[in-house]
């Protein structure tokens, strides 16, 4: 998650920026990239990391920390050396673009292997010691009862045909190779002896990353939501009227409205459709209403919010309402039946609004028009059936409907993102103008402090979770995601407007 969602997550920004900047200005756009991903690496790969450690009272420097490290080095020496020979063609490009993507495979595949090959290895001796350690007070007792080996009872170890202590030792698993400790090193399930702790071993507190032992116990990890570890503040959007369980069970049509609850509703979970259309419109009225009052209490009712932060949520307002009805988001925590739908309505027009001011397309023009109105027609569809059957109050969307729904709202979400991130630069590039600021200057600093400021609270929210190691992974991870991803589609995106 540090490596992948996580540096993702905190990076989208820092490449959305990056890429603004280079395509923005063919000369000199590259100088104020480079600033600001050359800010931000120090920032957070130094002063944030630092934090880190110091609010988790220390972090033991393992293998993971030591791949994280050397991969940054590693990026940081590939993008010196190309940007030395004074030119950034397609093959710069594309290493920037497989120096990530192996990055990621490496880490991937060496969790795998050891999920898969490292772990069942340990289980197995684990295993072995301990048939060894039964066998051993067996023959205790039996040497002290005056019964041999051959005479004991069934239910024992060596009434039951195993080898007695002696031979088990010339049978016992073989250690774990050179390249089993090396994948294990590089990993983020890192248990340097080997050995599940109770059976002899090193205990596995002071490992890196998760506990191999205690991988059974392992849950999904939520970082934002209701009952996210970087929610500081109790959740306070409910509110929402459930709607009615009450329906008539009898008929075909029934079986077709059960079948759809069964597809749109989490099993197990106690959450309930609307009982007809007309209660599902009342119904989603009612939560749109019960929403807005919730976010209106949230930012000037709450005792909790310091009168500062008041003003930047004014601010923000605006912006906090386009956001919610153009990204749909059914995940837990911001689950709202009414504003997901309502999303799925608006978003076409954003969409449009940003493909045209950023791209120059109109998609209200001839030919294309008539595209863009059947997409439209489709995610009201969805919309309306979003609202009849999907579950109301504080329920949850199923799986299979809230996937497809959450990838809509991450483009959408991404270009929000690169609005703003291209909005941000044309304001840097002016102000630099205006104070007599050079790009790598104004890069360096403002940018690069402006990007690094998620990546501060989310680390700093982790550690304080309990969640250093993640934190330490995101804050090298992280950097090395900006600039091979920023710079590999930046210049990737101004080969494509430019034709070079």
């Amino acid at each position: 998650a540090g490596v992948s969602l996580l540096a993702l997550g905190n990076g989208a920004a820092d490449v959305s920026a990056t890429m603004s900047a280079i395509v923005s200005d063919e000369e000199n756009g590259y100088k104020l990239a480079l600033g600001a991903l050359t800010g931000a690496a120090m920032l957070v790969g130094g002063v944030i990391s630092g934090v880190v450690v110091l609010v988790a009272g220390g972090v033991p420097c393992r293998g993971a920390l030591i791949r994280d490290v050397t991969a940054l080095i590693v990026t940081v020496l590939a993008v010196w050396s190309t940007v030395a020979t004074g030119e950034i063609g397609p093959s710069a490009i594309s290493m920037f673009l497989t120096l990530y993507i192996v990055f990621v495979v490496l880490v991937l595949v060496a969790d795998v292997y050891h999920r898969a090959v490292v772990l069942p290895r340990m289980a197995a001796a684990a295993d072995n010691q301990e048939l060894q350690r039964q066998m051993s007070v067996e023959r205790q007792v039996n040497e002290a009862a005056g019964v041999s080996p051959t005479d004991a009872p069934p239910g024992t170890a060596a009434g039951n045909g195993l080898q007695p202590p002696q031979q088990q030792q010339q049978t016992q698993l073989p250690g774990p190779s050179t390249f089993s400790r090396v994948i294990t090193a590089i990993s983020n399930y890192d248990n340097p002896s080997q050995t599940p702790a109770g059976a002899g071993g090193a205990d596995p507190a002071g490992g890196w990353g998760v506990d191999s032992d205690q991988l059974e116990q392992d849950r999904p990890i939520v970082l934002h939501g209701q009952n996210g570890i970087l929610n500081d503040t109790p959740n306070r959007q409910g509110g929402s009227v459930p709607s009615s369980p009450a329906r008539d069970d009898s008929g075909a049509y029934a079986l077709v409205e059960d079948s759809m609850d069964q597809v749109c509703i989490a099993p197990n979970t106690g959450s309930y459709s609307a009982a007809n259309w007309s209660g599902a419109w009342e119904d989603a009225k009612q939560e749109l209403r019960d929403h807005a009052s919730q976010v209106w209490d949230d930012i000037y009712f709450d005792a909790d919010v310091p009168v500062l932060d008041k003003f930047f949520l004014t601010c923000e307002l605006p912006f906090t309402f386009m956001r919610k009805i153009t990204v749909p988001i059914p995940c837990e925590g911001y689950y709202n039946r009414a504003t997901v739908a309502l999303a799925m309505v608006v978003s076409p027009l954003w969409f449009a609004y940003y493909i045209y001011d950023g791209h120059g397309v109109n998609m209200f023009g001839p030919g294309v028009i008539f595209y863009f109105l059947g997409f439209w027609i489709i995610t009201i569809i969805i919309a309306a059936v979003i609202i009849r059957y999907a579950p109301g109050g504080e329920g949850h969307m199923s799986l299979v409907v809230a996937t497809p729904i959450a990838l809509y709202g991450f483009c959408i979400a991404a270009t929000w993102i690169d609005f703003v991130a291209d909005h941000l630069v044309s304001l840097l590039n002016l102000m630099g103008i205006v104070l007599h600021i050079p790009g790598t200057i104004m890069g360096l600093t403002v940018l690069a402090w402006g990007n690094s400021m998620g990546d501060l609270s989310a680390n700093l929210t982790m550690a304080r979770k309990g969640l250093a190691n993640m934190a330490m992974t995101a804050c090298f991870a992280g950097p090395i995601f900006n600039i091979l991803m920023g710079l590999g589609l930046g210049f990737s995106s101004l080969a494509a407007n430019t034709g070079k």
